[in-house]
């Protein structure tokens, strides 16, 4: 029996071979061709089930509708591209500039950027909690920025080249931005807290509105560019010990006080701008031990700084010297006494007296000159019927 392979005996099968090599041949690729049509019969059940989960992944329903409103809320039938938007239940992966994860099963990215998007952002952008990445700049958008509480996971925000309104949101635990851009809007009120935030590099909320002071930067190890410029922005820079990383920092054209902090550690900074605010005392040293600010790229004035010689701000600022715009503050003039008040008010009252007779009296010569009897009274003759 152990010569017999499913009931062919191997005697016979070497006889075969050694008849007709060809036709034993034939017989074993026979054999192979089975079963390999037996094992692709087992396969394709399998491809068909794993198709059917594929289609019949669903992002969560929350997540579908945050996407029906960003698309009802921003004209998306006026969109320069929609394709596949607003389709069945299981087609969101789909819809253009959509980004699912691999299983299909939550957003990740929306980039909808120079897409002719007006009107404004849902209330519920949120529920959208897997979103990776969220790019609307270049449209028409106006409205405010919703919350992004909860957006554990959003790395960049892009939303500047647009008319919002309102304030920037709470950034508050959102521990992994990386990027948050929202220059070139209106947006009002003050930059919110940035504590915690420390994988953030890139901070731009330039030409807006905004007010109140610029937020502790401490902690943010990770900061490589900072710009608020062009706000109304008050109170004083804080303090950038620690910022090793940080390559920019724009503040320049606010209503900023108080003296520029120390550089000092700051090996990688290029360019720092502070110009056209209200700064005062000294200029700081040019980083140290190294000092990477470029040639012209910096700017210091003008404001009431110190005008001090520095080699390394001319160079830095590409103005020599450096302080050629910058004025000393204005001595405060002493606040009056109660007795110098008492005086002052005095003297107007007496001006005043003074120039309202002289008034008077030139006002009755001119009279008398014109008038030198009294006009007589005219009476108007009743008109007969």
């Amino acid at each position: 029996m152990r010569n017999k392979v499913k009931g062919i005996d191997k005697r016979w099968l070497a006889l075969l071979v050694l008849c007709d090599g060809n036709q034993a041949g034939s017989y074993h690729r026979e054999v192979m061709n089975h079963n390999l049509i037996k094992r692709i019969f087992l396969i394709i059940p399998v491809l068909f089930a794993l198709a059917a989960s594929v289609a019949e992944a669903v992002i969560p329903a929350a997540e579908r509708q945050a996407l029906i409103d960003i698309y009802d809320g921003t004209n998306g039938a006026a969109w320069t591209t929609s394709t596949n938007w607003n389709g069945a239940a299981g087609t969101e992966c789909t819809w253009y500039g959509v980004i699912c994860d691999g299983g299909q099963t939550t957003v990740t990215d929306i980039n909808l950027q120079c897409n002719n998007l007006t009107g404004s952002l849902p209330a519920i952008l949120n529920n959208l909690t897997g979103l990776i990445t969220f790019n609307v700049y270049g449209n028409q958008l106006t409205g405010s920025i919703p919350s992004l509480a909860g957006l554990t996971n959003l790395v960049y925000f892009y939303a500047f080249d647009n008319q919002l309104t309102g304030p920037i949101p709470s950034l508050a635990g959102l521990t992994s931005l990386f990027t948050f851009h929202v220059r070139n809007n209106q947006l009002t009120g003050s930059i919110p807290s940035l504590a915690g935030l420390t994988n953030l590099a890139f901070f731009y909320a330039y030409n807006n509105q905004l007010t109140g002071s610029i937020p502790s930067l401490a902690g943010l190890t990770n900061l490589v560019n900072f710009y608020v410029n062009n706000n109304q922005l008050t109170g004083s820079i804080p303090p950038l010990t620690g910022l090793t990383r940080l390559a920019g920092f724009g503040a320049y054209n606010n209503q900023l006080t108080g003296p520029i902090p120390s550089l000092a550690g700051l090996d990688n900074l290029e360019y720092f701008r502070v110009n056209n605010n209200q700064l005062s005392g000294d200029a700081p040293a040019v980083p140290a031990p190294t000092n990477a600010l470029v040639d012209g790229g910096s700017s210091l004035c003008p404001n009431y700084l110190n005008r001090t010689a520095d080699a390394a701000w001319d160079t830095a600022t590409g103005s020599t010297p450096w302080y050629n715009l910058c004025t000393a503050a204005s001595a405060a003039a002493p606040i009056p006494t109660l007795s110098q008040w008492g005086m002052i008010v005095l003297s107007i009252l007496l001006v005043g007296a003074a120039v309202f007779g002289l008034r008077r009296q030139r006002l009755q010569n001119q009279r008398s000159a014109q008038f030198p009897c009294p006009r007589p009274l005219q009476l108007r003759r009743p008109e007969s019927h």
